[in-house]
C-alpha cells in the first residue's frame, strides 16, 4: 500500500520535527505559567498536552499536503486561495444565523470556562458539560481570544463557532491533497468544492454552528495515515477522534481490522499502546482532581443520556421505532436498543469481509463511507449530525464512479434535509412527531440510498477505480464541451412537423382552454393579490390615477386591457390570463419537442404543465406570475431554435425576436425574469464562443448580445409607455426614480411576515402552499383556492432534475446543464433576499424541473432510462401513497407496485411500467385536487383528506 502514498511517502519522518516543536512549546509554556496556579487548574499540562495533539494532527496534515504545496503546477495554490476566500466568507455570515441556541451557547459557555478555570476546573458537578475532552483544546483557544479581545454577543459567538470553520478550511484542503493522488487538479478541486460548498456541511457549520467537520478532519487524516502505512501515527489520530466525539469509535473496527489484516503482531500491540497513550495525554490535563474512572463515566453518561430509538436522525430505526422514543420498547419481543445494536453485527461483519477480499485505496475509503453511513442508519440514539463523516468519506468514492456521484448527492440533499427541518423544528415546537410524514419520507429514502450502497459494495466496488470516472471535466456539468463523438440524438435535426404534431398540441391547448377558461369567473370577487393587481393597478391604469408598484407592468397591462374590452368583473380581469396560460401549454410542447427531438416527450412537457396546479391557478386569477413564465416559455423555445439554425442569416433573424420577448419577460416581474434573461443570454454567448472561428466568434457574440439587449431594452421601456402617455413620467430620469423607489419600497417590506409565507429551501418539497382564496360557512360544503401543485408532479420534478444533473455529470450536454443551471439559478437569487416569499416564486425553477421529468419519462417509455432512474421516479410515488391513502395501505400498495417492477426488470417492459404508473397516478392525483384549484365546493372531509400535510409550524398545507 505504500506506493498509493505517491509523493507523501518520500517526506522525512516526522518525529524529530514533534519532539522538537514540543518541547519549544514546553519551554515557553513554563517560563510563561506560573507555579502555583500550573499546579492547580492545569494549564500547564494542559498547554503541554495541547501541544502534543496539535503536533500529530499537523504532522498528518504537513505529509498529506507538502508535496503539492512544494510543486507549482499542483493546482494546490489555487485550491488554497479558493478555499481561504470562502473561509472567510463562512465566517462573515456567520452573524446572519443565530445557529441552535443550545449548541452555540454552550460552546461559548464552554470556552469561557476553560479560559477561565483551567482544564482541571472545567468538568465540574452539577455543570452540563458533555463533550469529551478533545474539542475542549479547541474551544480553549478560542476562549483565550474571546478574553483577549473581551468579546461579547455576536463577536463571542463567532469567536466560539470558528474551530469547526477553521477545520472545515483544512478538511477541504486534505481532500484536495488526497485526490490529488490519483487524480488531476481539476478532479481534486472538485474534491475541495463537494467538501466547501455541499450545502450539507454549510448549514451544519455556518447555519446551525455545530462542530462535525472537527471530528471528519482527524478521521479522515486518520484513514489517509492508514494508507501511507503511518500506523502509530493512524491510530494516534484514532485516538484524537475519539477525544473530540464519541462517534470516532465507528471507524476504530476498520482501522483495526486493516492492521491486523497488514502487520504483525507487535505492530498491533505497538498501534494499542499509541493509541491509550494519546488518549491519556489528551485527558490528562483534564482528570486533575477526579477520580480514576471519570473519563469512562463520561462517555457512558453521554451514551445513556439519549436512551431514544432516533434523536432526530432519519434512519431504520425513526422507521422501525419512530423519532425520539423510548429504545427500551420492543418489536416482536426485542427491545430496539438489542436490535439496533445486533444489526451492527452484519454491518461490520459486511465491511470485514469487503476488507478480506481485496485491500485497495478504494476498498478502504468504501469501508470507511458504509461502516459511518450503515451505523448511522441501523444504530440506535443517532442525532441527524452523525451522517457528516459518511459524506466526507463518500467524496472519493464519488469522483470514481457514476453510481456514487448520484449516491452522495441523494444523499447530501437527505442529510440536508434532516439537518434543516430538525433545527426548524427545535426552533418552534421543540420535538417532531414521532411519526412525522416527512421525516418517515426522508428516512425511507436512506434506507434505500444504504441498500444501494450495499450493492455497489457487492456488484459494482471492484470495477471502481481512481480516474476510471472522468470528473477532470467536472466544470463542463455547468458548461459541458461536446463530446468527441456525438450521440445520433445530439446530431438530430429539428423534426419535420407532421399530424401528430398538429393532433398533439391542438388536443393540449383544447384540454388546457377547458381547465383555464372553466368557470373563469368564479369567485366573482377579488382574490387574493388581484386587491394590488386589479383593484390597485389595473383599475388605476384605466382612471389614470398614478400609484407605486415594484413590479413592472406588464401584467397589469394584460389585466387592464381585459377590463377595457369587456366590461369590469372578475371574468375580464382573468380572462388575459387564462389566454396566457393555455398558450404556455402549447409553447412548453413546442419547447420540449425541440429540446429532446422527441414528440413523446413534448407530449409529456405540455401535459405536465396542463396538469399542475400552480400553473393552472395563476392561469384562473388576475396575478402577474403566468406572463413572464409563458415569455421565459418562448424566449427558450427561440434560443433552442437559434442553435439548431444553421447559417447566420437564419440566426440573425431569430435574434430579434428573442430580445423582444426577454424584454416583454423582464417588464413581467421584478427579480425573477433577470435570471431568464442571464440564462439565455449567458448559453447564447457561449455557443457562439464554441465556433471554430476563433477570428469570428468574438464579434459575432458581442453582435449577438448588442442585437438582442438593444431589442431587449426597447421593449423593456416600450412597456412603461403609459407612464409616459398618461403624463405620469416626463422623461427617462423618471425611470431612474422609479427604480430608487423600488429600493424603498423592498427595504420597507423586507421585516413583513404573512401565514402563507415559505423559506426557499422548503420549495421543492411544497411543504406550504397558499389558500388563495376560502368560503368556510358554518354548515354545509366548503370552497377554496388552494395555491399547491400536483403533489406527484411537483416532487417529481426535484427527481427529475436530480436525475437531469446526474446524467450531465456522466455525459455533459448543452440542453440538461441549460435545465440544471436554469434551475439552480432560479432559486439561488432568493437565498439573499431577506423578504417575505412564497410557494409561487418556485415556479420558473420548477417549469424547467417539468421539462427535465418529461425527459425522463419519455426516455423510461423508450427503454433507455436505467433502473436506478427508474427506482428514483417509483420512489417519489412512495410518499403520495402513503399520504393519499394512509400509512398501512399505501405500503401495501408501494411494495405491490415495486415487486411488479422487479419481475417486469428481466424484460424490456420495466421503463414503460414506470412510465404508465406514474402518468396515469399524475392523472389521478390531478383530477382529485381540481376542485380545490378551481374553487369548487366539495364535502368538508373531502377538503381535509386532500390537506395531506397538517403539521405544526412550516409544514402544514392550509
Amino acid at each position: 500500500m505504500r506506493s498509493s502514498s505517491g509523493r507523501a511517502a518520500t517526506l522525512a519522518s516526522p518525529t524529530r520535527h514533534q519532539i522538537v516543536f514540543v518541547a519549544v512549546v514546553a519551554l515557553l509554556a513554563m517560563g510563561a505559567a506560573s507555579p502555583p496556579s500550573s499546579g492547580s487548574n492545569g494549564m500547564l499540562l494542559g498547554v503541554l498536552a495541547g501541544a502534543i495533539l496539535l503536533s500529530l494532527v499537523a504532522t498528518a496534515f504537513a505529509r498529506l499536503v507538502l508535496p503539492y504545496w512544494r510543486d507549482r503546477e499542483s493546482g494546490f495554490e489555487s485550491a488554497l486561495v479558493t478555499l481561504a476566500a470562502l473561509a472567510a466568507v463562512k465566517v462573515a455570515l456567520v452573524p446572519f444565523f443565530p445557529g441552535f441556541g443550545a449548541d452555540v451557547g454552550s460552546y461559548q459557555a464552554w470556552a469561557l470556562q476553560i479560559a477561565t478555570q483551567g482544564p482541571a476546573h472545567t468538568y465540574q458537578t452539577g455543570y452540563f458539560l458533555d463533550y469529551p475532552p478533545g474539542y475542549l483544546y479547541g474551544l480553549w483557544v478560542a476562549g483565550l481570544l474571546a478574553k483577549l479581545v473581551n468579546a461579547s454577543g455576536e463577536t463571542l459567538r463567532v469567536i466560539a463557532e470558528s474551530p469547526a470553520i477553521v477545520a472545515d478550511f483544512f478538511l477541504a484542503l486534505a481532500m484536495f491533497a488526497f485526490v490529488r493522488r490519483t487524480s488531476a487538479a481539476v478532479v481534486a478541486f472538485a474534491g475541495a468544492m463537494m467538501v466547501a460548498l455541499n450545502p450539507a456541511f454549510l448549514f451544519d457549520t455556518v447555519v446551525w454552528g455545530q462542530s462535525d467537520s472537527v471530528l471528519s478532519f482527524t478521521m479522515l487524516l486518520s484513514l489517509v495515515a492508514l494508507l501511507d502505512e503511518q500506523y502509530d501515527l493512524c491510530w494516534a489520530l484514532a485516538a484524537i477522534s475519539v477525544l473530540i466525539k464519541p462517534q470516532g469509535l465507528m471507524l476504530v473496527p476498520v482501522l483495526g481490522w486493516w492492521t491486523m489484516l497488514e502487520t504483525e503482531v507487535t505492530r498491533w500491540l505497538r498501534c494499542a499502546l499509541v493509541a491509550i497513550g494519546v488518549f491519556i495525554i489528551g485527558i490528562a490535563p483534564f482528570q486533575l482532581g477526579h477520580p480514576w474512572n471519570w473519563i469512562i463515566d463520561l462517555y457512558t453518561s453521554t451514551a445513556a443520556y439519549y436512551h431514544e430509538t432516533s434523536v432526530n436522525a432519519f434512519n431504520l430505526m425513526a422507521l422501525v421505532g419512530g423519532l425520539r422514543q423510548s429504545d427500551s420498547g420492543t418489536l416482536l419481543g426485542v427491545s430496539y436498543f438489542g436490535l439496533g445494536m445486533s444489526l451492527l453485527v452484519p454491518l461490520y461483519g459486511f465491511v470485514a469481509g469487503v476488507l478480506w477480499r481485496k485491500r485497495t485505496r478504494t476498498t478502504l475509503i468504501y469501508a470507511a463511507f458504509i461502516t459511518i453511513f450503515g451505523f448511522f442508519m441501523v444504530a440506535p440514539r443517532m442525532h441527524e449530525r452523525y451522517l457528516y463523516p459518511a459524506l466526507v468519506f463518500a467524496i472519493p468514492l464519488a469522483l470514481e464512479s457514476t453510481e456514487m456521484l448520484a449516491l452522495f448527492g441523494i444523499l447530501s440533499l437527505t442529510c440536508l434535509f434532516n439537518l434543516a427541518y430538525v433545527l426548524h423544528v427545535l426552533q418552534t415546537v421543540v420535538f417532531l412527531d414521532s411519526r412525522d410524514l416527512l421525516a418517515m419520507v426522508a428516512s425511507a429514502i436512506n434506507v434505500v440510498l444504504l441498500g444501494l450502497a450495499v450493492y455497489y459494495g457487492v456488484a459494482r466496488l471492484e470495477e471502481a477505480s481512481p480516474g476510471k470516472f472522468n470528473l477532470a471535466d467536472f466544470a463542463r456539468t455547468l458548461f459541458p464541451e461536446r463530446p468527441a463523438d456525438p450521440t445520433p440524438e445530439e446530431q438530430a435535426a429539428p423534426l419535420p412537423w407532421n399530424a401528430t404534431d398538429s393532433v398533439a398540441v391542438l388536443s393540449l391547448l383544447a384540454v388546457g382552454a377547458l381547465t383555464r377558461f372553466w368557470h373563469l369567473g368564479h369567485p366573482n370577487e377579488i382574490v387574493f393579490d388581484e386587491i394590488h393587481f386589479v383593484a390597485n393597478q389595473a383599475r388605476h391604469y384605466l382612471h389614470g390615477e398614478y400609484f407605486l408598484d415594484p413590479h413592472p407592468p406588464l401584467d397589469k397591462l394584460v389585466i387592464a386591457a381585459g377590463i377595457w374590452l369587456f366590461g369590469d368583473h372578475s371574468w375580464s380581469w382573468r380572462v388575459g390570463n387564462a389566454l396566457l396560460g393555455t398558450i404556455l401549454i402549447g409553447v412548453t410542447y413546442l419547447l420540449g419537442r425541440r429540446m429532446t427531438h422527441s414528440r413523446l416527450a413534448a407530449m409529456f412537457a405540455g401535459a405536465i404543465v396542463l396538469l399542475d396546479g400552480m400553473f393552472l391557478v395563476d392561469s384562473r386569477i388576475g396575478v402577474i406570475d403566468i406572463a413572464y413564465l409563458t415569455l421565459a416559455a418562448i424566449s427558450y423555445l427561440l434560443f433552442f431554435k437559434f442553435v439548431q439554425t444553421p447559417d447566420t442569416a437564419g440566426r440573425r433573424r431569430v435574434l430579434p425576436w428573442l430580445g423582444l420577448s426577454l424584454g416583454l419577460c423582464v417588464a413581467g416581474k421584478l427579480y425573477v425574469p433577470a435570471v431568464t434573461f442571464l440564462l439565455v443570454v449567458g448559453f447564447m454567448v457561449w455557443v457562439l464562443m464554441r465556433e471554430p472561428a476563433r477570428a469570428r466568434r468574438d464579434r459575432r457574440a458581442i453582435g449577438a448580445v448588442l442585437v438582442v439587449g438593444a431589442v431587449a431594452s426597447i421593449a423593456y421601456i416600450g412597456v412603461f409607455l403609459p407612464h409616459f402617455l398618461l403624463g405620469w413620467w416626463s422623461g427617462i430620469e423618471d425611470l431612474a426614480n422609479y427604480y430608487r423607489e423600488i429600493v424603498w419600497y423592498e427595504g420597507s417590506v423586507a421585516s413583513a411576515t404573512h401565514p402563507y409565507s415559505s423559506p426557499w429551501w422548503s420549495w421543492p418539497l411544497m411543504l406550504r402552499p397558499i389558500a388563495y382564496w376560502q368560503n368556510f360557512p358554518k354548515t354545509g360544503k366548503v370552497s377554496t383556492i388552494w395555491g399547491g401543485g400536483n403533489p406527484l408532479l411537483w416532487w417529481g420534478g426535484l427527481t427529475a432534475i436530480t436525475i437531469t444533473a446526474v446524467r450531465a455529470c456522466e455525459r455533459p450536454q448543452l440542453e440538461r446543464s441549460f435545465l440544471v443551471i436554469g434551475y439552480l439559478g432560479y432559486i439561488v437569487i432568493w437565498i439573499w433576499i431577506g423578504r417575505t416569499l412564497f410557494l409561487y416564486h418556485y415556479m420558473a425553477s420548477v417549469y424547467l424541473a417539468y421539462l427535465a421529468l418529461a425527459w425522463i419519462l419519455q426516455q423510461c417509455w423508450a427503454g433507455a432510462a436505467e433502473p436506478w432512474e427508474h427506482l428514483a421516479l417509483l420512489l417519489t410515488i412512495a410518499p403520495v401513497l402513503v399520504l393519499g391513502i394512509g400509512p398501512l395501505w399505501g405500503a401495501v400498495l408501494f411494495m405491490a407496485m415495486m415487486a411488479a417492477y422487479f419481475y417486469l426488470l428481466r424484460g424490456p417492459y420495466a421503463g414503460q411500467y414506470v412510465c404508465a404508473v406514474f402518468c396515469v397516478t399524475a392523472v389521478i392525483l390531478f383530477i382529485y385536487y381540481f376542485p380545490i384549484w378551481t374553487g369548487m365546493p366539495i364535502n368538508r372531509e373531502g377538503y381535509y383528506a386532500r390537506m395531506w400535510l397538517q403539521g405544526p409550524g412550516l409544514r402544514n398545507w392550509i
